[in-house]
């Protein structure tokens, strides 16, 4: 009989450890069912002709699918899972997630692959020195540039966590200093990986991306949308400075974002794309996704 009321959504496991198996269990049935190639399509017909001839198709490949099955096996170890769930029960009082998902080697994210990043990368002509010089701004642990930072012999990070900074350095990235990093030197690729919309200041961090930039050289920036800053270090969680984005679709606010960075910025659009920004899961939920916007931007030089 309970086999009977599962299979009609009836059936309510009594103990919180069952009932949790079992939600995790209807949403990764829920995951298996999905079409993952949604994750990248756009409706073209809300687009320009010169934005549709800019965007680059991408597809689920094997370095995301590897993700994603490595992340379905973690949130099985139950035990695991506890111990995480507990530690930032007691951590969240005394660190930020970004530090406590540091000191525990979790929460780790999947944006592009390296095939991925080549394919963006190959459609902007541009910013494929591959004796050059990558910088990952805002880097946390590296995972997200990691798989795509071979792809230039120098990789260098900036990032505030010290927790993460130390995970960054195990991966053989080169530290630099948050404030100053974009006086040292030029760099091949500038990466801004979902860091816009949780930072305090963006189009500040903007100008100081096209000054790094050498030549021939490209920002490679993801951003999530719908639009929601969420600054994680500041009182209120609010930026000191908005993005102007506007519209309610994807399209619209990729397209709003992409003027922005050419009137007020001077970055021109030379590809882009959409994917997902994933998170390994927990207890819950085998892993989570955002949907990403993916730019590759040139400075506009005066």
């Amino acid at each position: 009989m309970a086999n009977h009321w599962a299979l009609n959504g009836l059936y309510r496991p009594r103990s919180a450890l069952a009932r949790a198996l079992y939600e995790k269990q209807r949403n990764d049935r829920h995951l298996q069912e999905f079409d993952q190639h949604e994750w990248y399509r756009v409706d073209k017909s809300r687009l320009t002709e010169d934005l549709q001839q800019k965007f680059v198709q991408l597809q689920p490949d094997e370095e995301t699918k590897e993700f994603l099955t490595n992340s379905i096996d973690k949130s099985t170890w139950v035990w695991t899972q506890i111990w995480y769930l507990l530690a930032k029960a007691v951590l969240k009082h005394f660190w930020t997630i970004t530090d406590i998902n540091g000191w525990l080697g979790r929460g780790s994210m999947f944006v592009l692959s390296a095939a991925q990043a080549r394919s963006l990368l190959s459609a902007a002509k541009r910013g494929m020195n591959s004796t050059g010089a990558l910088v990952d701004v805002g880097a946390g642990d590296g995972e997200v540039s990691r798989r795509f930072a071979h792809l230039y012999t120098n990789k260098y990070a900036t990032e505030i966590s010290s927790c993460m900074r130390k995970a960054l350095s195990s991966k053989g990235y080169t530290l630099l200093d948050t404030e100053e990093w974009w006086r040292e030197q030029r760099f091949d690729c500038v990466c801004m990986l979902n860091l816009l919309d949780r930072c305090s200041k963006p189009r500040s961090m903007l100008r100081q991306a096209k000054a790094a930039i050498g030549p021939d050289g490209v920002l490679l920036l993801a951003l999530v949308l719908p639009y929601k800053p969420y600054v994680e270090v500041t009182t209120d969680h609010k930026p000191e400075e908005r993005l102007p984005i506007q519209g309610v679709s994807f399209e619209e606010q990729a397209a709003s974002f992409m003027q922005f960075m050419r009137d007020e910025i001077g970055f021109e659009a030379v590809a882009w794309s959409r994917a997902p920004y994933l998170c390994e899961g927990d207890f819950a939920q085998a892993y989570y996704w955002l949907d990403d916007s993916i730019y590759v931007f040139s400075p506009i030089r005066e």
